[in-house]
């Protein structure tokens, strides 16, 4: 039997992957509904059709978009033409993929706060703020950043967060609802600005920093005037390949999945991908029995380089200073850098690097 805390994406996923095999699955969700608060852009690359091909995909995609603009620090752009990526009611998703669970036998239970858990034997007890408590053979952490499975377990680790400030904005300007706008203006910041259109007047807009995530949305909303509809914020960990003596995600039946498990990457701060793409490698553990050194060599050799290339891009980005973004834009804003960046998903940045580097030889002084 298998208990998963928290109804996102990656422990829905996980449940519907598992149920279907015939695991007997339970998922606890702290809140009264699934998907809500939402604490996500909710911008997807055409991966997702690989991962999971279902019915009913009209009920939560809003929009899709077909290219980026990048803004340097002088407002100097480079469009990108992109694979279809989706715009997607993030609430709708995480719900879809609870009722595909569902469907299959998975079990779930609200207003469950997971607080804690203890070990005995074969079995794992855990405890809820209702003062509920079961039992279980495996505990899989899907609940976010602040991950109380983690921490419950010993691998929760040092961690270290963005603050991601979001809001649905009625805008009183018409914008093309195909094109994502990103801002990469701020230096040593850790800073990432967006404004990603649900229509032609509706769009999410928000920023992602260490500090001043506040101060930076004022100045983006001033550019891009609008009314809030609705707030949309919370914290978003940086991946860390390291977080507990080279143990990352597992120890003995326990397992942690998505950003519960850091796995987000650290250029766009998305995490939506990687953590089901870890849940499908979660999912071949548990039904074959597998433990935690099964995890981490599965889910590593699926997304761990992809994410550590991430990670090793924001630290360059962190030192980036204002002439380092005109080159960046100035390198990418040719023909052949912008084929290869409109033919390779980057959900796979090790390859679509190499390819730009042999394109463009002039990207490797970055690393210096």
């Amino acid at each position: 039997m298998v208990s998963i805390i928290g109804a996102g994406p990656s422990g829905n996923y996980l449940a519907y992957l598992l149920a279907q095999k015939g695991v007997d699955v339970k998922v606890y969700e702290d809140h009264d509904v699934i998907g809500k608060p939402v604490q996500c852009t909710g911008i997807m690359t055409s991966y997702l059709n690989e991962l999971i091909r279902v019915d009913g995909w009209e009920n939560f995609i809003v929009n899709t978009v077909h290219g980026t603009r990048v803004f340097g620090p002088d407002g100097e752009n480079v469009y990108v033409k992109l694979k279809k990526n989706f715009i997607v009611d993030r609430a709708l998703f995480d719900q879809h993929l609870g009722k595909l669970a569902e469907e299959k036998g998975a079990e779930y239970f609200y207003k469950h706060r997971f607080t804690g858990c203890s070990h005995k034997d074969d079995w794992i007890e855990l405890s809820f703020s209702n003062g509920q408590k079961t039992t279980d053979s495996v505990l899989v952490g899907s609940d976010g950043p602040g991950s109380l499975v983690g921490k419950s377990n010993g691998i929760y680790g040092e961690r270290r967060f963005v603050v991601g400030v979001q809001a649905r904005v009625a805008l009183k300007e018409k914008i093309d609802p195909e094109i994502v706008d990103f801002y990469v203006d701020k230096s040593s910041d850790g800073y990432i600005g967006w404004v990603v259109p649900e229509n032609d007047r509706i769009a999410r807009i928000g920023v992602a920093s260490y500090q001043h995530a506040h101060d930076y949305f004022k100045e983006l909303l001033t550019m891009r005037k609008g009314n809030v509809l609705e707030w949309q914020s919370g914290a978003i960990p940086l991946y860390n390949p390291r977080l507990v003596m080279g143990k990352t995600t597992s120890s003995g039946s326990t397992f942690l999945v998505g950003d519960a498990a850091t796995m987000v990457k650290a250029t766009t701060y998305g995490g939506i991908i990687p953590g089901m793409m870890a849940a499908e490698e979660l999912s071949k553990v548990i039904i074959n029995h597998g433990n935690v050194f099964d995890y981490e060599k599965a889910w590593r050799k699926k997304i761990g380089k992809d994410l550590w290339l991430h990670l090793l891009i924001r630290k360059y980005m962190d030192k980036f200073n204002v002439m380092d973004y005109k080159r960046l834009i100035k390198y990418v804003n040719q023909d052949k850098i912008l084929e290869v960046l409109e033919q390779h998903d980057r959900e796979y940045p090790t390859k679509l690097l190499l390819k730009m580097l042999i394109r463009e030889p002039r990207f490797l002084r970055f690393a210096f």
